[in-house]
């Protein structure tokens, strides 16, 4: 996994991006009435997915955002509608 440079001009972009996606992601999963530990029916474990809740920095991966999509029964441009 890479994680942004900061150096990048792109950077805090970036960080904008990822903590939308975590504020989108908290509350996809409240609308449902989800809790946490739900996700891992999702090959999500339940600290990776409190990571990403909790930084928004640790939504680093294209796989990632797959399988958040799929846990919330949503294409991938769905979820990324920010």
């Amino acid at each position: 996994m890479q994680r942004p440079n900061p150096d990048s001009i792109h950077y805090d972009e970036f960080i904008q991006l990822q903590k939308k996606l975590r504020d989108k992601i908290v509350s996809l999963r409240k609308s449902r009435d989800l809790v946490q530990e739900d996700m891992a029916e999702y090959e999500l474990s339940v600290r990776q997915y409190q990571r990403m809740e909790q930084d928004p920095t640790a939504i680093v991966s294209l796989w990632q955002v797959f399988k958040l999509a799929k846990a919330h029964d949503l294409d991938i441009h769905e979820l990324l509608d920010l």
